[in-house]
């Protein structure tokens, strides 16, 4: 009886932490994804800009 309360917290604390664990990875994740996507818009900002200023000096 014992032995069987034992294993059922272990595996309840495992499952807890292994929740927790994917969590993290998750925002783990969207912070870089959104990290990359600002220097993303820049470079994208940044190149929109020269274009225009190609056009100005051409047209």
């Amino acid at each position: 009886m014992e032995t069987a309360f034992i294993i059922a917290v272990a595996l309840g604390v495992s499952v807890v932490l292994v929740i927790l664990v994917l969590v993290a990875i998750v925002i783990y994740q969207r912070w870089r994804i959104c990290d990359c996507n600002v220097h993303l818009e820049m470079f994208i900002t940044e190149n929109m800009e020269l274009r225009e200023r190609l056009r100005e000096l051409n047209g």
